[in-house]
């Protein structure tokens, strides 16, 4: 049979390639990527979002949990000793002090971004073994002592100039993932998360939001009902304030957690959407195809 090319779509991992249509019937799926929630394929915003979450399963993703839950823990402690130091008390109305809980919230809204990009390299190692190719050796947490610091202070620039906070936190949220999933330095990875950033219409910048401000509601509901239940058991105020500071440490390492696998997924993504990088990887892989003939 004349071996015409045929455009081949795999159910079984999603992935896209080449392959002759007189072959058709001896190839029953391709590699499939070991995680079901990240086939070789551009993916819908829903499809991404639940890639984040199924990249928080098993001890890769528990062990992302545990580093976030201690990098919460640490920004609790760093925002207690500070409001220890402005002088702002547990028995202190909000507003009396709010032109200091402000400052506070735009710290900690920046401590925020400096967190997620630390994680960044562990999810992108996780995204890396996902989708079926090798990750680096070893994570390279050095690196984000670049990139944090860098990524905090364009989300607090942005804070103060109110609505471009969607450009500071878009802007090189992607480059902690960056050097997880493809070993880049730390400015290389700063630039490539720019770049990401603005393409295809700031879609990685817009994916990321939606799973901010997604879990920005989920933490308003969870101190939404600690707060009923606290007036329900009538602690006193110093009793109802560490739990307060517990409950966040605990929501927060959910989020920051969730939202290190996203940046993972969206950098994935975006580069099979924009530089066709699943059709290369399953290119790759045609010569193990061929020896099924």
């Amino acid at each position: 049979m004349n071996p015409l090319q045929g455009y081949v779509q795999l159910a079984t991992s999603g992935s896209r390639f080449w392959t002759p249509r007189a072959n058709i019937g001896r190839v029953t799926a391709a590699p499939p990527s070991p995680h079901p929630s990240l086939p070789r394929r551009p993916l819908t915003v829903g499809e991404l979002l639940d890639a984040a979450v199924q990249l928080l399963r098993g001890r890769s993703g528990l062990w992302l949990l545990v580093v976030a839950a201690g990098l919460a823990i640490a920004e609790q402690g760093g925002l207690f000793l500070l409001r220890g130091y402005m002088g702002i008390s547990p028995t202190d109305d909000f507003w009396d002090t709010f032109g200091l809980q402000m400052l506070i919230l735009m710290l900690g809204v920046a401590s925020e971004a400096m967190i997620i990009n630390m994680l960044g390299p562990m999810a992108g190692r996780r995204a890396a073994i996902a989708v079926g190719i090798t990750p680096p050796k070893r994570v390279a947490w050095e690196r984000t002592l670049v990139t944090a610091p860098v990524v905090g202070f364009t989300n607090l620039a942005g804070l103060m100039l109110g609505p471009f906070w969607i450009l500071g936190y878009g802007l090189f949220g992607v480059s902690g993932a960056s050097i997880g999933l493809e070993n880049r330095g730390a400015f290389a990875a700063l630039g490539r998360g720019a770049r990401l950033a603005f393409r295809g219409g700031m879609r990685v910048t817009w994916v990321r939001l939606l799973g901010y401000f997604s879990w920005l509601l989920l933490r308003l509901a969870f101190f939404a009902g600690l707060g009923s239940l606290m007036s329900l058991l009538a602690f006193g105020s110093d009793t109802d304030y560490w739990i307060g500071i517990a409950g966040s440490a605990l929501i927060n390492t959910a989020t920051y957690a969730y939202l290190a696998a996203l940046d993972a997924c969206a950098l994935v993504e975006s580069r099979f959407r924009s530089e066709a990088w699943d059709i290369r990887l399953n290119r790759e892989a045609l010569p193990a195809l061929k020896a099924v003939r």
